[in-house]
């Protein structure tokens, strides 16, 4: 017993010091490079970062053989000093539309060809539609997973496409590449889309501007097939205003941040410094 647990807390160790690995600047990284600087075997190392991967806190690239976290090791702790960690654009957005709409509103991500939620704040009323941190939904049969796989260049596009169809078992579900690259046109174009489930629910979602280095999420509202119909106009422009407003906030603390990169010579001659986070 003392065995197995000796074992469960070197794993949880490893986790967490995998997790903090990240946080030295390095936005990328292989099994090698983390066995070699945290002098892991690379065999557990490696099948570390498969369970990490699996529960949607790294994103593994199958091309260059890299891990990097996603969004949702962000948000880990953004509960702890709300004042301090939740002051951000993103959450305060999501806390404002969902003041406005009262109704059930999450941020979502890709994470490994499924749509994952990040962050839900539940609707106030009896009929709320229910969602839960950690859940998936398809990435071809979703409005969140439509709006971010809209945001993938037409190469990605194809092979995520290629790959779903071939792991679906229901081939009733298969889509045909011609009509998923129209309709991911269409929404590049739009950015949000409107839909309704055979459940009686309906979805509004927006995707939110892209920013370097960072996932893509999308925000949506959830509520009854009826309210969507009747509120959709409403929902669709509080979703749209906070987009905006995120994206102005973003591009402004970015343009700070280069602006507080350079150093004045004596002789005029500007010296920029540019930082990894931002190459």
């Amino acid at each position: 017993m003392a065995t197995s647990d000796s074992r469960t807390i070197k794993s949880a160790h490893r986790v967490l010091e995998i997790l903090e690995y990240f946080d030295q600047d390095r936005r990328h990284a292989t099994v090698m490079d983390m066995s070699r600087t945290l002098s892991y075997p690379q065999s557990s190392t490696s099948e570390l970062l498969r369970c990490l991967t699996r529960l949607g806190y790294l994103h593994y690239n199958r091309f260059r053989r890299t891990y990097s976290p996603t969004a949702r090791v962000a948000l880990l702790g953004a509960w702890v000093k709300p004042a301090l960690f939740r002051g951000g654009p993103v959450l305060s957005a999501i806390d404002r539309v969902a003041d406005l709409v009262g109704e059930t509103v999450i941020l979502s991500t890709a994470s490994n060809y499924v749509v994952q939620h990040l962050h839900v704040i539940h609707g106030h009323e009896e009929d709320a539609i229910d969602a839960h941190v950690g859940d998936t939904l398809p990435l071809l049969h979703s409005p969140q997973g439509k709006l971010l796989l809209s945001s993938y260049q037409n190469d990605h596009i194809r092979s995520a496409v290629h790959r779903l169809n071939a792991e679906e078992s229901d081939a009733s579900r298969h889509v045909r590449l011609a009509d998923v690259m129209e309709e991911m046109a269409a929404l590049r174009e739009k950015g949000w889309l409107v839909t309704d489930q055979a459940d009686g629910s309906g979805c509004i979602a927006v995707l939110l501007p892209a920013r370097r280095g960072m996932d893509r999420l999308v925000i949506s509202v959830l509520a009854s097939r009826e309210v969507i119909e009747q509120r959709s106009g409403e929902i669709i422009a509080a979703l749209l205003d906070h987009r905006d407003e995120i994206d102005a906030v973003e591009g402004a603390e970015v343009r700070e941040m280069a602006e507080s990169n350079l150093a004045r010579m004596n002789d005029n001659v500007k010296i920029v410094s540019y930082r990894r986070h931002f190459a």
